[in-house]
Order: structure tokens, then sequence, then C-alpha cells
């Protein structure tokens, strides 16, 4: 069957975020601009979905969208022109202990401390002295840097020696976030707040060599959890219809088979149809770096030891057990008759007590073994945004920390052992809020980690990271040394997904930094400049 060859400047490969981010961009920019999205819906994991009953809206992959206070893209593209909203909880976090008094985070730094002080006294004295030490330093100096090229890790060693800020901040910089905690902090419930919270959205896990300074960013409240009202997905929403209006091209339920390469440049992609669309100027992937190479560029194109490289870069450590449900009544938790804000705290932590809970958690995670004690991130979204379910009604979920292979039967055991979990995740959950069980569930959904690349291929292994947050996987060195420019080895190939600087979660920091790549090779005036 012959197709009539389509032509647009860039063709993105992927309507994820960051793919959608850096198609608004160019566009605006002069550039003609078509992405392609394998599924239905655009948006990758801004999926909301009515997954249990009609009128009850699950979020299955992103909910927390920290950083839209700080996200060049929502200014820049006037999101909320386009239908986006916001809701940030005042509450952000709660420990749901098994016995004494909950741990509580909230939106402010006065209000926080003030809760802790009812713990202890220390902590209070301590956190507020860490976030006013560093809230200007990380406002003026690293959130910026997320959104910037990562520099050389001289240049940005010879940066931070210039002031006592910075030397502290080398110093965390060589340091695991458990010992930044342990060292800063006294109570155990104080440092799991803080461990529990670099796991979901930041993907990094608490021994983590040279990762220790992520904890004052937990500390100052600069990234705050923010819910998108009626959903994750009308993020997604607005950007494509940011780019619609800007006259740029959507195209959903067309994979991308094959990039084309002519003389040694990306010059179209070929769909799974057969059809081809040619790409002038650039080829954007938006997608994981090894369907990028391993799959879409034929292996003659490329050095047999970068692919080779590519295959080494390492998948995210943990993936995530999801239990979705509607609800008569939200979750009632038992701490709340000590601390009654914890019943409408964002996020709460079941299982996580004290750091000794993480050493557990992940030894378990790195044998593969399913945890007998399950470890959740827990939400109530309804509680906030009533149009997520009908009147009277919620939806809540939690996330388990899990391993994507068992050491039993490997990922494809998880079909057998889902139902299982399940039940011991609500047993876990029930233990700190009796009301999660009997006919306050309504109905129930899984998505074990088997479940999420079945679902949203670009998530390898079960990862929502975009790889492993670890120092040799992260600034200059991320996804890998040759790629961390967004650029490629081919000519007119660039990167702008989650696997490159600054990683995964709702950051649209990897598309911006892509678009501007695009621009700069082009010499085309980046105009969000």
């Amino acid at each position: 069957m012959s197709h009539v060859e389509s032509s647009y400047d860039v063709v993105v490969i992927g309507g994820g975020h960051n793919g959608l981010i850096c198609a608004n961009y160019l566009q605006r920019a002069g550039l003609s601009v078509c992405v392609f999205e394998s599924r239905l819906e655009a948006g990758g994991g801004l999926c909301t979905e009515e997954t249990t009953i009609p009128g009850f809206l699950h979020n299955l992959a992103s909910v927390f969208h920290d950083a839209v206070e700080i996200m060049p893209a929502m200014k820049d593209l006037e999101l909320a022109r386009y239908g986006i909203e916001y809701v940030k909880p005042e509450v952000q976090l709660g420990l749901a202990l098994r016995e004494g008094r909950p741990f509580l985070q909230y939106d402010t730094v006065e209000k926080t401390c003030r809760a802790i002080e009812r713990r202890s006294h220390a902590d209070a004295v301590a956190w507020n002295a860490m976030a006013e030490g560093y809230d200007e330093y990380f406002r003026t100096l690293i959130m910026p840097a997320l959104y910037a090229p990562p520099p050389k890790p001289s240049e940005q060693a010879l940066a931070l020696e210039e002031t006592e800020q910075g030397r502290g901040f080398l110093r965390m910089v060589r340091a695991t976030p458990l010992d930044v905690a342990c060292d800063g902090f006294v109570d155990e419930a104080t440092r799991a707040a803080l461990l529990f919270q670099l796991l979901v959205p930041r993907g990094v896990v608490y021994d983590s060599a040279g990762l220790g300074m992520m904890i004052p960013l937990v500390v100052t409240g600069i990234e705050q959890s923010h819910l998108a009202k009626g959903g994750s997905h009308h993020l997604a929403h607005a950007l494509w219809r940011a780019l619609i209006s800007a006259k740029g091209k959507l195209r959903g339920t067309l994979r991308v088979s094959e990039i084309v390469i002519e003389g040694g440049r990306a010059a179209g992609v070929v769909l799974e149809t057969g059809e081809r669309v040619k790409a002038t100027k650039a080829v954007v992937s938006a997608i994981d770096i090894e369907q990028t190479f391993l799959d879409l560029v034929a292996e003659k194109h490329l050095p047999a030891t970068f692919r080779k490289t590519v295959a080494s870069h390492k998948p995210d450590e943990f993936s995530l057990f999801g239990v979705h449900v509607a609800l008569r009544e939200p979750p009632r938790y038992r701490g709340a008759a000590l601390e009654p804000d914890l019943d409408r705290a964002c996020k709460v932590g079941v299982g996580f007590e004290s750091t000794a809970d993480f050493h557990e958690l992940f030894a378990d995670v790195r044998l593969g073994r399913l945890p007998e004690r399950p470890r959740l991130f827990a939400c109530c979204p309804t509680l906030f945004d009533h149009s997520q379910a009908p009147p009277e009604r919620h939806t809540a979920f939690c996330w388990a920390i899990a391993p994507y292979h068992l050491k039993d039967g490997g990922a494809d055991a998880w079909d057998q052992h889902a139902a299982a979990f399940a039940k011991r995740c609500l047993d876990a959950w029930r233990e700190v809020a009796p009301n999660m069980g009997g006919d306050n569930i309504l109905a129930m959904r899984t998505l074990s980690p088997r479940d999420i690349p079945r679902k949203l291929e670009n998530m390898r292994e079960g990862g929502v990271f975009g790889g492993r947050m670890t120092q040799d996987q992260l600034d200059a060195f991320r996804p890998l040394p040759e790629l961390s420019d967004y650029r490629t080895p081919i000519k007119g190939l660039y990167l702008a997904g989650a696997s490159q600087h600054p990683g995964g979660g709702i950051l649209g920091a990897c598309g911006a930094i892509a678009a501007e790549a695009v621009a700069e090779d082009l010499r085309i005036h980046p105009w969000w400049s």
C-alpha cells in the first residue's frame, strides 16, 4: 500500500508532557511541528481514567505535580488559558504511625515547625534553621539549574566553593540522604518523613551515595505537591490545546516504528502503518533511550560500543504497585485523634516510621522479594477536588514500593501475586485507617509493576523516573555522558524524555531544554528566554 509522505520541520516522538512542551516551544519559534503518540490520549503518565466505576476518576500514574509553581512552561505557554487549574493542599504530608502522634508537614515552614514542635523541640529548631539557611540558595541557584543544560562536574564544584551554603551543599553531595537526615534530626519520625518524600516523586533512595543534598529541598518546601483539578490528564489536555492553538499537529494512536537516517542525519520517521513522515530540520525523541536507539534506529547507523552503552543504562531501582479504590467516604486515620489534620493530608505515609523501615523495605526490593509489610504512599484526591468522583463519594489510591523483577518467576510472576499483594496493601492501610475496608470500598483496580510498561511502555521495567537516580546517572552523566546535552551521535536527532537531566516527575524541564538545544543548532532565537 502506498502512502503520501507528509513533511514537517520537526517530528516529535512521544506525546508525554515533555514531548508536548518541546513541541509547543518549537512551534511558537516558527517551526512546523508534529507530535506522534502511540496511545489514544496524549500525555504519557498524565492519564486519568474511570477504571473502577463510571464517574470515579483515577490518576493511574502521575498525581503529585510538585514543580508547577516554578515550571517555566506554565507561564511561557499560558497553560491556564487552556484549562489547567491546580489546588495546593495546606497539609502536604502526614505520616500515619501505628502508635503516637503523627508527623505533619504543611505548606509553610512556620506551620510545619509548629507541628514538629509537638513531637520534638530539637527537630523544630533544626528544621527551621535548615530552611532559613538554604531557602534562598535553592531558589536562586539550584532550582533554575533544573531548567538548564547540566554543567560539567568541575564547573559545578568551583561555583559552589565560593559560598558557605555552597560548601555545605558540597559536603552533602558526598553524603547519603540517610546521613544528612540522621545528622540533622533526632526524631525517627522526622527522619522517616524526609526520606519518604525523596522516593516519590523524586525517585531517590534513602542510601544513595552523594544525594544527601536532597534533604534541604524537602525541608525548604520549595517544591510542593499540587493536584490537577479534574485529574492529571487536564495538564495533557492544556498542552495539546496550546499546541493546536499555535497551529501545531498532534496525531494519536500512531506508533513510530523507525527513525529514518539519511546521510548520517535524522530525516524523518516511519509509522507502523507504513506511512513515512519527513522531518526537514529535526527529530526529537521524547521516549526512553532504549527504545530510541535499540528499537527505532537501525543497528547499522550506530557503533556497537554505543549500543552496548545504551543497553547498560540502569533502570529505576524500584517500581510501584498501585491499588486504586472507589469509596463511600475518605480514609479516616486513627492518628487524627491526636492530629486532626492527618485526615486532610495530601500524601500519607503508611509503614514509614523509622529509618529501620527503609532498610527492611529495600532489603526486600533489592532481592526481588514481595514485602511482607507493604510501605505505602496513600492519597485521596477528592478531598481537594470533588470533581473526580460523584457527589459524596471519593477516590483514593495507595502505592507500595516494590521490585519489578520478582525473585521467583521474574516480572511476569506479578500476574499471579497481584491480587494477594493488593489485599496485603489494604490490610496495612486499614491498620492505620480502620474504615479502609468492607462496604466502604465500592470497587478496586490494581496496577502492578508489570502492568506499568504494558500500559505505558516508556516506563521500562515499571520505572516511572526515566532511569536510576544515582550519581553516575545524574547531571552531566544523565542518561550517559555522551547524551547529556540532549544531542545524539546522529545529527538532527535530539532527546527530550525523562531519561535526560533532571529526570522524571512533572517538571517539564527535559522538553524545554531539548527545545533550546534544537533552537540553538538551527540558530533560531529562543523566544522563551
